[in-house]
């Protein structure tokens, strides 16, 4: 074989070789698009998942705000019932 034919061949491999690539390429985006696409389905450009999470973080806040203020009012309540005895203590003693 002389030199030109075996740079040629070497050529068109190369190029088979590209094509190839170019076309794992495409069918690797192809795939990626379509994995999107199935993780979100509203098109928002956020995953559904993390948007379920996201759902789920602001319910629990909700309701831990509901829980604070309920446990705040109890937590005040129990501060003057204390403090009355303290006073009705004081005042009922002689001293």
């Amino acid at each position: 074989m002389d030199f030109k034919k075996i740079v040629d061949q070497v050529k068109d491999k190369a190029g088979e070789l590209k094509d190839k690539a170019e076309d794992l390429a495409d069918k690797a985006g192809e795939k990626i698009q379509a994995a999107r696409a199935s993780m979100d389905k509203d098109g928002d450009n956020v995953p559904d998942a993390l948007e379920g999470l996201a759902d789920k973080a602001k319910t629990l806040a909700g309701k831990a705000e509901v829980k604070l203020e309920e446990l705040k009012g109890k937590a005040e309540k129990t501060v003057a019932s204390a403090r009355e005895r303290l006073d009705s203590d004081k005042g009922g003693k002689k001293g």
